[in-house]
Parts: structure tokens; C-alpha cells; sequence
């Protein structure tokens, strides 16, 4: 699956009993929320796009983020991953809180520096006290670099 089959993902909110927001409001939450993850600051890192059961975030890696080949290091993708998980808006900025319990990630191709990296996050069931969520990075020129389902857990 492309880059752009993800952004054509839509799926009906599912009701928690947690405060519903309107995209925009979402977004903006969302972003308030995302601003004082200290790893997204390091990497760059912006959130893009926040709906329902849905989340976008993106980065252009600089030498911070490198491997000892010069090419992007796996555990700046895999913290992408991780975070952008959390924002799909029936997650944190409903006022959930939530932990990552586990991330199975899988690694798929490489990634040059200075090359813009996209995480979109799915969420595939919204239960009571767990979420899951699929995540899938992707290269600038739209290829899948690497896929995880994270399961987050509300405390």
C-alpha cells in the first residue's frame, strides 16, 4: 500500500465517552500536545494532519538523525511511529492518557537524510481500555520504509 492509498483512509468515529472535537480542533490540540514531545523537537518533527481515527506526522532528517552508514537511523523512524500513534483524535487530544504497552515495527528500505519521512497512523480498534493502531512510514517519493501496529494502553 502507497502513501497516498493511506490518506484515503476514512472510518466512522467510534463513540467513548471522551471529548469529541471537530478536525480543526483536533489538529490544534493535537499539536499543542505533539510540541512538548522532546524527541519529535529533536527530530523536527510536525503533525500534519489529525482526524478521528487518523494521524499524520512527518520530518526531514538531518545528521541527528543518521546511522553510522550516513543513511536515516531506524530508531528516529521507529520514535516517529511510536508518537504519531498517540494523535489520531479519538487518542490524546480527546484527553486520553495513554502509554505504548508494545510496537511490533518491521523495516521494509533504507532512507537518505534530508529526505522528507511521513508516519500516517490508522487506528484500528478504539476499545475502552486499549487502542491499536497501525502506522506506516513512508519516503518522499512514496514508498513504504517501514509498517508497526502499536498498542496503546489507558491508564
Amino acid at each position: 500500500m502507497k502513501l497516498e492509498d493511506y490518506h484515503s483512509y476514512s472510518q466512522n468515529p467510534q463513540r467513548r465517552g471522551v471529548r469529541q472535537l471537530r478536525d480543526n480542533d483536533s489538529l490544534k490540540r493535537g499539536q499543542e500536545i505533539f510540541s512538548n514531545v522532546g524527541m519529535m523537537k529533536n527530530l523536527g518533527a510536525s503533525l500534519d494532519e489529525v482526524t478521528e481515527e487518523s494521524a499524520t506526522a512527518s520530518f526531514i532528517p538531518g545528521e541527528n538523525a543518521g546511522n553510522y552508514m550516513g543513511g536515516l537511523h531506524g530508531g528516529a523512524v521507529a520514535a516517529l511511529i511510536d508518537t504519531v500513534a498517540f494523535f489520531p483524535a479519538c487518542c490524546l487530544p480527546s484527553g486520553r492518557k495513554l502509554t505504548t504497552e508494545s510496537a511490533n515495527l518491521h523495516f521494509f528500505a533504507a532512507a537518505r537524510l534530508g529526505e522528507k519521512i511521513t508516519a500516517v497512523a490508522k487506528v484500528l480498534r478504539n476499545g475502552k481500555r486499549v487502542v491499536k493502531v497501525e502506522v506506516s512510514a513512508f519516503r518522499e517519493d512514496g514508498k513504504k520504509i517501514a509498517h508497526s501496529i502499536v498498542t496503546l494502553l489507558d491508564i
